[in-house]
């Protein structure tokens, strides 16, 4: 039997709203209402809520995501379908459309919002007993702080039910500096520090001992929050820079700090976050050379850092800016990350390291750091 799988990150809401994805339906029927629109705009549909019940992924981390960059001039191009606005509550108000519609979805009962660890243990029991009935659950993490308009304001977030919180996503936000956006090389969206904001955000979230995500943090501001940050530290979706050369992913050191703070690390099934890296817009690698070999190059390489397979995962990204057509070879959709496990056996990891990989690594990390 396939593995249970956790992802470490997924865009579902904003994917509904903004891409207008019922996460309801099958891929099948998400690819047919988009035939018609160029896939230059608008990649393949991979995955959705349907589809991860079907194919045996039980679990999720899903994303509220909006942006305030003050800069920005109203009436560009992308106005309304890049996340950005020029105002903090305009961003909350963005981010709160997008809890609403899971909050929507769950009221029908076709997912349930974790928040706990005993809601964890119970969903994931159903899962484990072959409950036809179990929806997917999915735990909320918000990429990108800057719909928590003041820091103080987590705790708010925190009673409707987020979970985790990313300082920032591309570029600057409020509070730090992101990875540089790879099409938009401003002066604003290159490396810099946590703001005076930005350390007092970290205060407040390590009083409710609510994780940090490192993921997209720029160098500078990677080391500023890992040196005062006394929470829990994971990354959701990044892979390794010394195999795919750009600053969106992590160093040896950076990954060597996670995992010496006992953190997580998922990967990202994005070609270019897989083998060669970025330059401007374009990879720097022929995709159709990317295959789900190369995936398991970075677990081998997180693990020697490790010196176990108890700190990799899968975060993977899909639907998040892409489709099908920025994916390895092979992996077509989400039923495809089954594929992994076979590779990771035949490089000699035991079923409990593929198990672990899959979903027993996340589960470990979230039984510790949700509330009891």
């Amino acid at each position: 039997m396939k593995h249970l799988i956790i992802d470490g990150h997924l865009d579902a809401a904003i994917n509904a709203l903004r891409e207008e994805r019922d996460q309801m339906l099958p891929i099948s029927a998400i690819r047919e209402r988009e035939s018609h629109i160029p896939k230059e705009m608008l990649g393949t549909c991979t995955i959705s809520f349907t589809e991860m019940k079907r194919c045996r992924i039980p679990l999720c981390l899903t994303t509220v995501l909006a942006r305030a960059k003050p800069w920005i001039v109203s009436g560009r191009d992308n106005q309304g379908a890049d996340c950005d606005f020029p105002t903090q509550d305009m961003a909350y108000a963005f981010a709160m459309g997008q809890l609403a519609y899971y909050r929507e979805l769950e009221r029908r009962g076709d997912i349930t919002i974790i928040t706990d660890r005993a809601g964890l243990d119970a969903h994931w029991a159903r899962w484990e007993s072959d409950d036809a009935d179990a929806p997917v659950g999915i735990i909320l993490t918000m990429e990108g702080a800057d719909p928590i308009t003041t820091p103080d304001r987590v705790q708010h977030w925190y009673d409707l039910g987020l979970r985790s919180v990313f300082l920032a996503h591309y570029g600057h936000s409020h509070y730090a500096a992101g990875t540089p956006a790879i099409d938009r090389p401003e002066s604003h969206e290159q490396d810099g520090p946590v703001t005076a904001m930005g350390f007092e955000l970290l205060k407040e979230m390590s009083k409710l001992d609510m994780p940090l995500d490192m993921t997209h943090l720029s160098d500078i501001s990677f080391w500023d929050a890992a040196k005062v940050f006394e929470g829990p530290v994971y990354s959701s979706h990044t892979n390794c820079r010394i195999l795919a050369d750009d600053p969106r992913q992590f160093t040896d050191d950076q990954i060597k700090f996670l995992i010496d703070r006992d953190g997580v690390l998922g990967l990202s099934m994005h070609f270019a976050m897989i083998k060669g890296g970025f330059t401007g817009e374009a990879c720097r690698v022929d995709p159709m050379s990317v295959t789900m070999d190369h995936i398991v190059d970075h677990i081998d390489h997180i693990c020697q850092l490790a010196g176990s397979a108890k700190h990799v995962c899968i975060g993977s990204d899909l639907d998040g800016g892409f489709g099908a057509e920025r994916c390895p070879v092979g992996l077509d959709s989400c039923k495809d990350l089954h594929k992994i496990g076979p590779i990771m056996a035949s490089r000699g990891y035991s079923d409990a390291d593929i198990a672990g990989f899959y979903h027993g690594n996340w589960l470990r990390f979230l039984r510790r750091v949700l509330p009891v």
